[in-house]
């Protein structure tokens, strides 16, 4: 997300240009202040790993390295190098999230957005979308504000406003499965990257951000699954897995 660049973050650059092997966190304890992501030095410096006060569950991942993806599109337009550019930046830090989580995926997804019951889902999978696209997930229908929650135990692995979808937050969970969380109309100011959550936590609030602009507010869930040792996945349908929250 936007955020202001202290004067402190002349310091990080020149910390994260000596100090190649430092993660952002040292950065951050060197410089006293909480530092926006830096696309300009190396991407594994900008980002955030997840929390080490939890074990790594599979160590193996713990140094292992994405290999170049497979999805290398040319950007058409400065929006979508951006986005581009933030996944290449994200994908450096993958593994390390991995690591904190299960081999075995979540067989249950708790509802996430308050107050809705799986039975008020309209199917929406593989819906037609603009520009010849298929709609990768399920639109949930609630009131703008409706507090959002983690759908499964995980750690808080992406926070966005760069995703066509608006406002985003992307939670890994168990089986290396990523969840995708937007059109949110904000995040709990206290809600940070590299955060464990449980399915009681609170990461969103229901909006209509991104390419969801003059809809009615709603939480599109995304699902995604695939070979953890590329880095690749695919998206799955949610519904089949969503269950009630009581």
């Amino acid at each position: 997300m936007s955020a202001s660049r202290p004067p402190s973050l002349r310091v990080a650059v020149g910390l994260a240009l000596c100090f190649t092997l430092a993660s952002w966190p040292d950065l951050e304890r060197l410089t006293g202040s909480r530092l926006p992501g830096l696309p300009a030095i190396g991407s594994a410096l900008a980002q955030t790993l997840p929390d080490p006060a939890w074990p790594d569950l599979e160590p193996a991942f713990a140094s292992h390295v994405c290999p170049p993806s497979e999805r290398q599109l040319e950007p058409r337009n400065a929006a979508e190098r951006a986005r581009f550019e933030m996944r290449a930046r994200y994908r450096t830090v993958m593994p390390a999230f991995y690591a904190k989580v299960g081999p075995e995926p979540d067989a249950a997804l708790r509802m996430p957005v308050e107050g809705v019951r799986v039975a008020q889902v309209t199917d929406t999978w593989h819906a037609p979308r603009g520009g010849g696209r298929l709609h990768e997930g399920q639109d949930i229908f609630a009131p703008r504000g409706t507090p959002v929650r983690s759908a499964t135990a995980g750690f808080v692995y992406r926070i966005d406003d760069l995703s066509l979808g608006g406002l985003s937050v992307t939670v890994i969970g168990d089986g290396y499965r990523r969840y995708f969380y937007t059109h949110l109309e904000a995040v709990p100011p206290a809600l940070r990257e590299g955060q464990r959550v449980t399915t009681d936590t609170v990461i969103g609030f229901v909006g209509a951000s991104g390419n969801a602009a003059g809809t009615p507010p709603h939480l599109h869930l995304g699902v995604y699954g695939g070979d953890p040792w590329a880095c690749e996945w695919r998206a799955l349908d949610p519904l089949p897995l969503l269950v009630d929250r009581d």
